[in-house]
């Protein structure tokens, strides 16, 4: 349990459910904006038997990142690893999508991870063996109606991380990406359909495979996880 595992998006969802399958092995630093909901995830993690410390933030804020990977470095002494899971999932026509939409999304989908491993990657580096894991989706090889602008950000996501594994080969820093496909969480609004709900993949089902990428051995490097329902697209 020494190793330290930063992950965004901890309060609910993929987040939630990766914090409480790494929970027996690793030290956790979760950060959402939701602090009540992430309090709530720290106490089943020390139920478990691990440690986990909640930090509150919103990283769309202004240096907010930055400040985000100091506290964890602060109490933890380092981080070796970080998931970028939290995200913001909206729909909108091409004829009616409008710079609030594009901002919001593309702040918290794109710039926020960015800007965060930007200010892990010298403590990442100072370990023995870091990763870098981004939670994409299968948009970006799938074609949704109303989903132009959230299938840009995990395309642009999906590219970065590809520049960013190979600046970083001959280091000891990895680059993963998990991409899930429709996966029962929240993202979903009210009333959607609960017959459809059911046919799609768990949070637990991604958690799992963020694990089984984290748990690699140094000898390889995981580049991408596709997460699907066994009966495909909903």
């Amino acid at each position: 349990m020494n190793r330290v595992v930063l992950i965004t998006g901890a309060s609910s969802g993929i987040g939630a459910a990766t914090a409480l399958a790494l929970a027996e092995h690793f030290r956790l630093v979760l950060v959402a904006r939701r602090k009540d909901r992430l309090l709530e995830v720290v106490n089943q993690v020390h139920q478990l038997g691990g440690q986990a410390y909640a930090v509150a933030a919103d990283l769309t804020g202004n240096g907010v990142p930055d400040g985000v990977v100091e506290e964890s470095v602060t109490r933890c002494g380092g981080i070796d690893a970080v998931i970028n899971n939290a995200g913001v999932f909206r729909t909108a026509a091409v004829g009616a999508i409008n710079q609030e939409h594009i901002d919001e999304l593309w702040k918290l989908n794109v710039l926020a991870p960015m800007l965060l491993v930007r200010a892990a990657l010298p403590h990442l580096r100072g370990r023995h063996g870091g990763w870098i894991i981004n939670v994409s989706s299968t948009v970006v090889e799938n074609t949704f109606t109303g989903c132009g602008v959230y299938t840009a950000t995990k395309a642009a996501i999906e590219g970065w991380s590809r520049v960013l594994r190979e600046e970083l080969r001959g280091t000891n820093v990895r680059v993963g990406v998990v991409a899930p496909g429709p996966t029962d969480t929240e993202i979903w609004p009210e009333g959607f359909a609960a017959e459809k709900r059911s046919r799609m993949a768990k949070a637990s089902d991604v958690a799992a495979a963020i694990r089984f990428m984290l748990e690699t051995p140094a000898s390889a490097s995981i580049d991408r996880l596709v997460v699907n329902p066994p009966g495909g697209a909903i």
